[in-house]
């Protein structure tokens, strides 16, 4: 069986990857609709795709260091 704190990384990791997506990827769809620059939507996308990377990877690192705020935990 898989350990907790893996399976919980896994599903942190989904939920910022798709929320940075959806986020950033409409904020590009809205400078694209404005500025028309077909290539902001993607780029909305791929900014999107990296910062939910990288707050899912520094949860997982203040989470191993004992820094949760998560009383369930």
């Amino acid at each position: 069986m898989k350990n907790e704190t893996e399976v919980s990384f896994r599903k942190d990791l989904i939920a910022y990857l798709l929320g940075g997506m959806l986020a950033w990827g409409l904020i590009g769809w809205g400078l694209d609709y404005l500025l028309q620059l077909s290539w902001m939507k993607f780029a909305g996308l791929a900014l999107g795709a990296a910062g939910g990377f990288y707050l899912a990877v520094m949860h997982r690192k203040e989470r191993a260091q004992g820094r949760d705020a998560d009383p369930r935990t």
